[in-house]
């Protein structure tokens, strides 16, 4: 049960984290991240969110089979990151994009990857 609370709590404060960071308007944006490829940032920051719902619905939800994991886990990224996206409409200098929501997807979709095939190798030891 403990560490179904850790995953839960970690995954709510993650995502609180990107709430606040889709809240710094665009002329606040720290310059460390002009220098990077926003496409990246993106890809990046919804891997590790990926990472987290899947923990998180393993702990949380007996699933009996692999695949309904895989695609809820994809679905809540994807949609968190629709609602993301939409939030920024609210930010001063900042604008949703269609290209930002595919690649959080992309991010979801390559962590639900690599968490499947990390525990199924773990399975089979």
């Amino acid at each position: 049960m403990k560490s179904v609370s850790i995953a839960r709590i970690g995954l709510i404060f993650f995502c609180l984290l990107i709430i606040l960071g889709s809240s710094i308007p665009g002329n606040k944006i720290p310059e460390a991240f002009a220098l990077t490829p926003d496409k990246l940032i993106h890809c990046a920051e919804y891997f590790v969110l990926g990472l987290l719902i899947h923990q998180w619905l393993t702990r949380e939800f007996p699933f009996s089979k692999k695949r309904n994991l895989f695609f809820i886990a994809l679905l809540i990224g994807s949609v968190f990151g629709i609602i993301d996206e939409n939030y920024q409409r609210l930010t001063p200098g900042r604008t949703p994009d269609v290209w930002d929501w595919v690649l959080d997807t992309v991010g979801v979709l390559l962590a639900v990857i690599v968490s499947h095939v990390a525990s199924r190798k773990k399975q089979t030891q």
